[in-house]
């Protein structure tokens, strides 16, 4: 009998939520998971009324939805994700997540953002993985993530940002994942990544970057992926990957690289360690004479661990012109 009456209560509570599952959603209801998914509703401009008190997970995407109010995640105290991409957001009120204490992740991509209030991640002190790729956002205020000490995972990618402040990112102590790819940047501070002694990718792959500072990589020790392809970059300092001791895989693809400084790589004794292969240089204008010495001598040594061998050429002289690097003669170097 008692199994029978808890049997009961169960349905009566399953049939109750299904009950206030919004129009046009669909809601999964399975252990302690309780979804509300509300995605490709054009006639939707704002977020229903009816969510599930006790939702976990709330998708609204692909929608016309193009502002938050204060109010309209009021009571779901118990949700740990929330999606709002390929929306048409272009505000989103300082309040909103206010009392949101369990969300964890948080996705905004493809969006009409600018900017984002300071005050609107000020409580969300357990969020893990925030993604913003994809808006309009021009340069990033340090306050967004004051509160974000246990962040993961942060993605603004593909955006218009074409500077950051030094202190951009000074309280992501636990920062594991950072794009930056596909926006405007032409420097970086040497303090950005000061702070982020955990994180282990980063990408800054098609920016306008030119060059960086000595000791830009000097703090992200545990670095094991770093992108850089896709830039301006015609110049690497003396020293810059020294201290990147478990860096497994780097792109310098697609460049104005002519030659690299001697000793470049001779810290990065666990490039490829994963997968082999772990360096791409291809695509950049090589000017193949005695100044490509070093890279010469290291590519015959550790030829096994470049990508895209065949990309990887001479543009200079015209003698050599579209020879792969690894089959050069040190004759054909002039040294």
């Amino acid at each position: 009998m008692d199994a029978m009456k808890i049997t009961a209560v169960l349905f009566l509570s399953f049939s109750s939520s299904m009950s206030i599952c919004p129009n046009q959603c669909t809601c999964y209801f399975s252990n302690n998971i309780i979804a509300v998914i509300c995605v490709s509703i054009e006639s939707l401009h704002e977020v229903p009324e009816n969510v599930p008190p006790n939702a976990t997970r709330l998708s609204l995407e692909f929608t016309n939805i193009a502002i938050i109010k204060e109010k309209d995640f009021s009571g779901l105290h118990q949700l740990e994700e929330l999606h709002l991409s390929s929306n048409r957001l272009t505000n989103i009120s300082s309040g909103a997540l206010r009392g949101l204490h369990q969300l964890r992740i948080l996705d905004l991509t493809d969006n009409l953002l600018t900017t984002i209030s300071p005050e609107l991640l000020s409580t969300s002190f357990n969020l893990t993985t925030l993604v913003l790729l994809g808006n309009k956002l021009q340069t990033v205020n340090p306050l967004w993530f004051h509160h974000l000490h246990n962040l993961e995972s942060l993605d603004l990618s593909n955006n218009m940002l074409k500077s950051l402040p030094p202190d951009s990112f000074q309280n992501l102590t636990n920062l594991i994942t950072l794009d930056l790819s596909s926006n405007k940047l032409e420097h970086l501070s040497v303090d950005l990544f000061n702070k982020m002694s955990k994180l282990k990718r980063l990408n800054l792959g098609h920016n306008q970057l030119r060059s960086f500072l000595p000791g830009t990589f000097d703090r992200v020790l545990n670095l094991e992926y770093l992108f850089l392809n896709g830039n301006k970059i015609g110049k690497i300092p003396v020293g810059l990957f020294n201290k990147l001791l478990k860096l497994d895989t780097m792109d310098l693809s697609n460049n104005t690289l002519e030659s690299l400084p001697p000793g470049v790589f001779d810290k990065l004794l666990h490039i490829g360690a994963k997968w082999q292969q772990g360096l791409d240089l291809s695509l950049n204008p090589w000017v193949c004479n005695c100044d490509l010495k070093y890279l010469w001598d290291w590519l015959s040594v550790n030829s096994e661990k470049l990508f895209s061998v065949d990309s990887t050429v001479c543009a200079k002289p015209e003698i050599v012109r579209a020879k792969q690097i690894t089959t050069l003669t040190e004759v054909e170097l002039m040294c």
